[in-house]
């Protein structure tokens, strides 16, 4: 009963911020569109059909994550340092991807590579009054972690040294790099490209076998120049061509950086396009930002292509715990450009979007939204994007909440599933009572109203100096965090409670506030409403 006492306070704290949509500049738009055939990476995945004994229990099974950023750890680090990030350097995909948020499996075990599921409960954010249903796009993946081998690795490690990264930064990149060979198989293979103000090889191709070589060549790394990324870039994609053509397993590029960019051309697209044209012809691109100089948005954006995710550490002990726990993972792509289409049910209208990497999302005529996930990778968690919705009105009068056994709306998908056919499928959103939720769901209205809150209070307090109304923001949702009594997000308390600190201090409720508060991170005003993830009308 106190388990449900609790649920029911939390979906019932709301705010006054209202919902708000402008209209579509058609210059916004983006069409998704599916790949016609694979790309030709080479995967186990076709020795492991997924019957029988590889069919994991539900409580051991492999979950799945979408690409883009795989963690929150730069916003954390520097509000551990006092700082507010901006808002825009939060990003809900990376809150998400640090959390396990299963739906569901005992009538229904995942069965495939990939499975897609739905759910629907009550649920209201301090943000986002009108919202009164929130949905989970949950991903799960067959096979079972005590049988499955990921696939023989041909990794070029592209490296960063400039002289922004010297000092801690390129000792983390060291060690990372050093974690990445010992674990590293007789089968797999390591390259290491440098850039600083010119890019070379730096280690040829050398087996994992070779443990002292590879240490050798990572251990004589140092820091000089300017940040010719495009240039390193460019020739380590090129060698992971070469390598690749003869080599029997899969391809993979790891970038190594702070993110400064300041020599040759840093615009964007000039990456995105290599990202691009890379992922086509099988090769990804793992991103990895070290240090307190870590440009988020550069490395987002080359992360949301196909094949493409991000991680951040701030130290060596967040990176060893990551690639201990997430390497095999991290480099294991399940599926590629998944179209969905979520439909609301009659009475029902879509209010909200969140953890979805990139803004490949559009709004259907009849309501719904199309949007389009470039990768799903393979995880130890279960991942998830969310949809809220809030009651239709009929002549001004809103439409009755749904109750249990009601559905909110229909999902259709299609993906390339990796090294494998064209798929296809669909499902209902059913509502279920909170006390009958998935662990995923109620744990996801939780992450949501965080994500919100906290944007949102960064938001004030960057943009409009309201220090008063951002402590207001961050205090509730820290009330409402406690409230769940989940130990699993005993970290996002921690977190939330070190901004609301830094946001007393500022807005005088512990003392007088200092300079020197705020991070200079910045991203450009996104085409995605800030509040809602949905593209603004």
């Amino acid at each position: 009963m106190r388990a449900v006492v609790i649920w029911l306070i939390l979906a019932g704290l709301v705010s006054s911020v209202a919902l708000a949509r402008s209209p579509k500049d058609d210059d916004d738009e983006q069409e998704p569109k599916m790949s016609p055939a694979a790309s030709p990476r080479m995967y186990n995945f076709s020795d492991l059909s997924v019957d029988g004994e590889l069919v994991a229990p539900a409580a051991a099974s492999f979950g799945a994550t979408p690409g883009g950023a795989q963690d929150i750890r730069f916003f954390r680090d520097r509000v551990a340092a006092g700082e507010i990030p901006h808002p825009n350097v939060f990003t809900a995909e990376g809150l998400f991807s640090e959390h396990d948020l299963p739906l569901n499996e005992q009538t229904a075990p995942c069965t495939q590579l990939l499975c897609v599921r739905g759910e629907a409960t009550a649920a209201s954010f301090l943000t986002q009054p009108s919202v009164r249903t929130l949905a989970q796009i949950g991903f799960s993946s067959g096979l079972n972690p005590t049988t499955w081998k990921r696939a023989p690795l041909n990794l070029v490690a592209v490296v960063d040294k400039s002289g922004s990264m010297a000092g801690q930064p390129l000792e983390t990149v060291k060690k990372s790099l050093s974690k990445v060979a010992e674990l590293l198989s007789d089968q797999d293979q390591l390259a290491i490209v440098l850039y600083g103000d010119r890019s070379h090889v730096h280690l040829a191709p050398t087996k994992g076998s070779h443990k002292q070589r590879l240490f050798d060549a990572i251990s004589s790394i140092e820091s000089a120049g300017s940040t010719a990324m495009e240039e390193g870039l460019r020739t380590g994609f090129e060698l992971a061509r070469t390598t690749g053509k003869s080599f029997s397993g899969t391809t993979r590029v790891m970038l190594f950086t702070d993110e400064r960019p300041n020599v040759g051309a840093t615009d964007a697209n000039s990456f995105m396009g290599m990202a691009e044209t890379n992922s086509r012809a099988g090769i990804g691109m793992t991103t990895i930002g070290v240090g307190v100089q870590f440009g988020a948005e550069l490395a987002t954006k080359i992360s949301s292509v196909r094949g493409g995710n991000l991680f951040f550490f701030a130290n060596v002990p967040q990176m060893e715990t990551a690639f201990s726990e997430e390497f095999d993972t991290m480099v294991t792509e399940l599926a590629w450009d998944l179209v969905f289409e979520v439909h609301p049910a009659p009475g029902m209208k879509i209010s909200g979007l969140y953890g979805l990497p990139g803004d490949l999302v559009e709004w259907t005529p009849n309501g719904g939204l199309k949007l389009v996930v470039s990768t799903i990778f393979l995880s130890r968690k279960k991942g998830a994007i969310y949809v809220a919705f809030e009651p239709a009105t009929t002549d001004g009068l809103p439409r009755p909440s749904p109750v249990a056994g009601d559905r909110v709306g229909t999902v259709t998908l299609a993906y390339q599933e990796a090294n494998g056919p064209l798929r296809s499928d669909r499902f209902e959103l059913p509502w279920v009572s909170p006390n009958q939720a998935s662990v995923g769901l109620r744990r996801g209205v939780a992450l949501i109203n965080q994500a919100l809150a906290t944007r949102e209070s960064a938001r004030l307090h960057h943009e409009q100096n309201d220090q008063e109304n951002a402590w207001r923001m961050v205090r509730d949702v820290l009330a409402v965090l406690k409230q769940t009594g989940d130990a699993e997000l005993d970290n996002e308390v921690l977190l939330v409670s070190q901004l609301e600190t830094t946001l007393a201090l500022l807005s005088g409720h512990k003392g007088e506030g200092s300079a020197g508060q705020t991070s200079s991170t910045t991203r450009p005003p996104a085409v995605i409403d800030r509040h809602t993830g949905l593209p603004v009308r």
